[in-house]
């Protein structure tokens, strides 16, 4: 689950450095849409690679399920969290600098 929203918020970063680009040109406003897209990425390879681990646990694991994992899995959570938050941040500052430049 997590993975695919993970997927939508990199295809919705890059609609929003296009739009960057083409109609705001800031460069401290790019770069922090960069870097948020960076973020998004190593979120979703250490998700990816958690997800394979915790497989892996459950299929030749000796070890239950316990609070290790639910630690690890609040840990990607909040993570992800963070991610949507930085996310809505953005979109508010990309919609203000358009509107900005639509009354100049």
């Amino acid at each position: 689950m997590w993975g695919r929203l993970l997927e939508d918020i990199n295809e919705e970063l890059g609609d929003l450095i296009k739009l960057e680009k083409q109609m705001i040109n800031n460069l401290k406003l790019a770069g922090t849409l960069q870097a948020l897209r960076r973020d998004v990425i190593l979120c979703t390879a250490g998700f990816c690679k958690f997800e394979q681990e915790l497989q892996k646990e459950l299929e030749y694991g000796k070890n239950e399920y316990g609070d290790l994992h639910i630690q690890l899995i609040e840990k990607h959570r909040m993570r992800y969290l963070k991610i949507v938050e930085n996310l809505a941040m953005l979109k508010r500052n990309v919609h203000q600098r358009l509107l900005e430049k639509r009354i100049k």
